[in-house]
């Protein structure tokens, strides 16, 4: 694979608002504490209002006037942010629930570079659909410990490297809290449990350090599609609202005479729409939002030392979604294997209360296991689960030699381990049910054990007649079809179905050296700010299946695992090297027009080569309330080792 490159132009207005005795003493702190930092997008110390960079600053006073939001919605809420994921349910998070991203200018999220105080954190290691795009999981970072928000609207690659095409979100943490605080917030609205979330935060202030650790535990609860009226929509309202053709009960193929045959009265009465055959509404049994519990913590200690100053801080976090909701079963990919015997009890019994519906040879089932039924095993939906825990440990020295060149030296390592179950139906386990051999076969291949008997000696038959469901899992409404002693048991649908598991881990180790400072340089608006560094990356990613999801040891009876909807996947075990060298001038032309001339070179050895991407950008303020911003650049987005592997878990077939 190769790295992609674009050539990005870009130009904005910007009104800058004149300041006046209105500002509040806050505000006037927040000022100055910008003046002494290096803004993001730029290695050369300044502040937003003076760099040639579109930088959106929210400062802590600025936070509270939000409401002091979580980081889900505080991504939500910027401006430049769009299509971002962040909600805990399927749909709204891609399959990746517990997560959030961010997704500056909608050019995804994979393309938008997140830092913690300046430092580079590693991707979440589940990917984001058939692009398997790698990100930053910004749920990792406690909402409370959040002092400043700095957000680069523009391409950044010359100074960043990769990943910084849609621009910049830097999160910078409080260090100045003195003492103990503490926040409470509980939210509810109609469908919920209602959510919350508590944090504490104890600082130390000395003469020459100072400590600040923050704990902050977050609860959401379960709220069901059907909670909400406008969730849920009828199949002549949204055909496309989450509506399946492969239902249960479902519909047959007589290989008699190949005539297709609907379970249309069973369907009815349990809940679901003939248009023609029965439509399957699998967002009934989903949740909008889903049990969620984050426990973040955060600490750091600053401390000048021999007159530099020492930066050290430690990230942990956990994320668990312990019961994620789902469909009772998933449509299966391949249908030809689903036939049902014409000696089998449900059929028999479904051609007894349907005289002349089928001929009485075998028939081909056209659906899913269990649908509008829903699943034995629990009532309702299937169940699966997510976790995450996430640790990041950095810690820099800064400071100034004797000849005013300032220096930065830091080391970052994050690491992020993944666990995803999902159930699924056996392909094999099926066929052998549906011949009488559940409990009494391979589910993988579907041999039926020495001896076993179909339907006798504890095997058993999967009935896919709607004479199998008592109700339905929805309404609660009594199927009259039911009949007594050919229903499914939960023995047998546990029996049926696994999950497919994985465990993925993505860790980053980073090594930054920058040096910066003002040279003899003079142009006309002052000294010529110039800066210089070198960073090194060490990435590794690693997928370990569970054995049957793991085709290398599962790879079922078609090779692409044992389960009718989900591939399965291989194992990974991926690592590479980075290193980049990068420089900067800030140049100010005149008084009134500053200009930034920047480059990096970035070498990803093998087959993905290098990259070089220089970048040019200036401001012209017009007045005190206007100033024209533009730059002209090169950017790129180097492969994620998930992309290189070719791996991606949890593949739909």
């Amino acid at each position: 694979m190769t790295l992609g490159r674009k050539l990005i132009f870009s130009a904005s207005l910007a009104a800058i608002a004149a300041g006046g005795s209105a500002w509040a003493q806050d505000a006037e702190d927040d000022d100055r504490k910008l003046d002494i930092v290096t803004v993001t997008g730029s290695f050369i110390p300044g502040t937003p209002e003076d760099a040639a960079l579109p930088v959106d600053v929210l400062t802590a006073a600025d936070l509270k006037l939000e409401g002091n939001p979580t980081i889900t919605d505080l991504i939500k809420n910027l401006g430049v942010s769009s299509g971002s994921d962040g909600q805990t349910n399927q749909f709204a998070s891609n399959g990746l629930e517990g997560t959030s991203n961010i997704n500056l200018r909608g050019l995804g999220p994979a393309r938008s570079l997140v830092l913690l105080n300046g430092r580079r954190q590693t991707f979440h290691p589940y990917g984001i659909g058939e692009q398997a795009q790698l990100f930053v999981n910004t749920n990792n970072i406690p909402s409370a410990a959040i002092g400043r928000l700095e957000v680069l609207k523009d391409g950044a690659a010359a100074l960043y490297g990769s990943d910084a095409i849609a621009g910049v979100v830097n999160f910078i943490t409080r260090d100045d809290v003195d003492g103990f605080e503490f926040s409470a917030e509980y939210s509810q609205f109609d469908g919920s449990d209602g959510d919350y979330r508590l944090s504490g935060q104890y600082g130390l202030q000395g003469d020459n350090y100072n400590w600040v650790t923050t704990v902050e535990y977050q609860k959401r609860t379960e709220v069901p599609l059907l909670e909400k009226d406008w969730a849920i929509s009828s199949f002549a309202d949204n055909p496309v609202g989450g509506f399946s053709s492969l239902s249960n009960p479902g519909y047959y193929v007589d290989l008699g005479n190949g005539a297709p045959v609907s379970d249309a009265a069973g369907c009815t009465a349990l809940g679901g729409t003939l248009a023609p055959f029965c439509r399957f509404q699998f967002t009934q049994f989903d949740n909008l939002v889903e049990e969620e519990e984050q426990l973040k913590v955060f600490t750091e200690y600053n401390r000048e030392i021999n007159g530099g100053d020492l930066h050290l801080e430690l990230l942990y976090s956990n994320i668990d979604v312990p019961e994620w909701k789902t469909s009772p079963s998933y449509p299966p990919q391949a249908l030809t294997g689903q036939v049902v015997p014409s000696t089998h009890p449900g059929y028999l019994q479904y051609q007894a209360d349907n005289p002349g519906a089928f001929t009485g040879a075998p028939a081909l089932f056209i659906g899913r296991t269990f649908g509008w039924g829903g699943f034995p095993g629990t009532g309702g939906a299937q169940e699966g689960s997510r976790e995450y825990d996430a640790w990041s440990f950095s810690g820099s020295y800064n400071g100034t030699f004797s000849n005013d060149v300032n220096y930065d030296f830091a080391a970052t390592y994050s690491t992020v381990e993944g666990y995803r179950l999902t159930n699924d139906t056996y392909v094999g386990g099926l066929s052998a049910a549906l011949n009488g051999f559940g409990l009494c076969a391979d589910q993988i291949t579907g041999t039926p054990n020495a001896g076993a008997v179909a339907g006798q000696g504890g095997c058993e038959y999967y009935n896919p007649f709607s004479n199998a469901i008592q109700s339905s899992a929805i309404t609660g409404a009594v199927n009259p079809g039911y009949v007594a002693g050919l229903e499914n048991s939960v023995a047998l649908a546990d029996w049926l179905t696994d999950p497919t598991e994985t465990t993925n881990d993505t860790s980053l180790l980073v090594l930054d050296a920058v040096f910066s400072g003002e040279s003899n340089v003079q142009a006309a608006g002052g000294a010529v700010g110039w800066a210089a560094g070198a960073q090194v990356r060490r990435e590794t990613y690693k997928v370990d299946p569970s054995d049957l999801t793991d085709l290398a040891v599962t790879p079922g009876l078609g090779g692409t695992g044992p389960f009718s909807f989900l591939a399965g996947t291989n194992s990974a075990d991926e690592d590479q090297t980075i290193y980049a060298v990068f420089g900067e001038l800030q140049i100010p032309l005149f008084d009134n027009l500053d200009l930034q001339v920047a480059a990096r070179f970035e070498d990803y050895g093998g087959e993905v080569g290098s990259t070089f991407d220089p970048k040019v950008a200036g401001k012209w303020t017009i007045n005190d309330n206007f100033a024209l911003r533009g730059n002209a650049q090169t950017s790129f987005r180097g492969p994620t080792l998930n992309q290189l592997s070719g791996t991606v878990t949890e593949k739909v077939k």
